[in-house]
């Protein structure tokens, strides 16, 4: 049995406030990691380009209040 079968099995076995424990706790973990990684992206200039083409769309007046 591989290691997220184990994990699948038991978090099936978790009654619902301990379900709703984890599913906090993850929701969290993933965010953490998400955000490393973007900063990450920004650090390597990855997003660059990006900002970029939002500066020129902004200077000639392609953007429009939210």
């Amino acid at each position: 049995m591989s290691t997220v079968q184990e994990i699948e099995q038991a978090i099936g076995q978790l009654d619902d406030h301990s379900l709703g424990q984890l599913s906090s706790w993850f929701e969290d973990f993933l965010a953490e990691k998400w955000e490393k990684r973007f900063a990450a992206d920004v650090q390597a200039g990855k997003l660059d380009k990006l900002g970029e083409a939002a500066d020129r769309a902004f200077e000639q007046g392609k953007c429009r209040p939210v």
